[in-house]
């Protein structure tokens, strides 16, 4: 769980950070558009590298909700569901139609109208219902102790700052998701470290060691 949640984010950031398409996020279509066709194979990646960043965080949420195994947890986990779904339709969209009008000399009118719908169904994941799920499972591990209690509030910190840059500008960066899905997967690493204080492999915590008489050597 711990290496999905940190390929989620590193993946998330690898795509975003690309240097030639980095200046083209929360511009128009258009330039968008110009950047993508002078700079295929950077598009391209970035586009992939996106996709299996969703594609890893469902999993990561996945494992998440089985460890945490409360009703709002699972209610977490159907909001990021069908928050991931919109994600990959966006991008999918954009590999299979929008990778063939790179280089066009002009974007049909039907493209302009649909691009705006499927970055419609980005905004939905990335601002609204996967922040909404964050918080779901960030309550949730507050109330259980399944994971360290500030990755609960990483998670709702995460929350509060999506949705208060959907409130303020309809759309978000969603940075906050993607560094809270590090942090988390950090955590979840550091807990199954050897010797990091965690319970013994076999144990529930709290479950006092059994005391075997074998490993025991009697001093002549």
């Amino acid at each position: 769980m711990g290496i999905l949640f940190m390929l989620s984010g590193v993946l998330f950031l690898a795509g975003v950070l690309d240097p030639p398409i980095l200046p083209t996020w929360g511009g128009s279509v258009t330039d968008v558009m110009t950047t993508a066709s002078a700079h295929r194979t950077a598009w391209f990646a970035s586009t992939w590298l996106i996709t299996l960043s969703i594609v890893a965080g469902l999993a990561a949420v996945e494992l998440l909700v089985r460890i945490i195994d409360t009703d709002l947890a699972r209610v977490g986990r159907g909001l990021y569901v069908a928050g991931s779904a919109l994600g990959l339709a966006s991008t999918t969209y954009d590999l299979a139609v929008t990778s063939t009008l790179l280089g066009a000399p002009a974007l049909p009118d039907w493209y302009l109208g649909i691009q705006q719908w499927a970055d419609g169904l980005g905004t939905a994941y990335f601002a609204l219902l996967a922040p909404a799920a964050m918080g779901c499972m960030g309550a949730a591990i507050l109330r259980t102790c399944a994971l360290p209690a500030w990755t609960g509030y990483v998670f709702l910190t995460a929350t509060v700052l999506l949705l208060g840059q959907y409130a303020a500008f309809r759309g978000a960066l969603p940075f906050p998701q993607f560094l809270a899905f590090i942090a988390l997967g950090i955590a979840a690493l550091v807990r199954r470290a050897p010797g990091a204080g965690g319970p013994s492999p076999g144990r529930e915590p709290g479950e006092p060691a059994v005391h075997d008489p074998s490993t025991v050597k009697e001093t002549p």
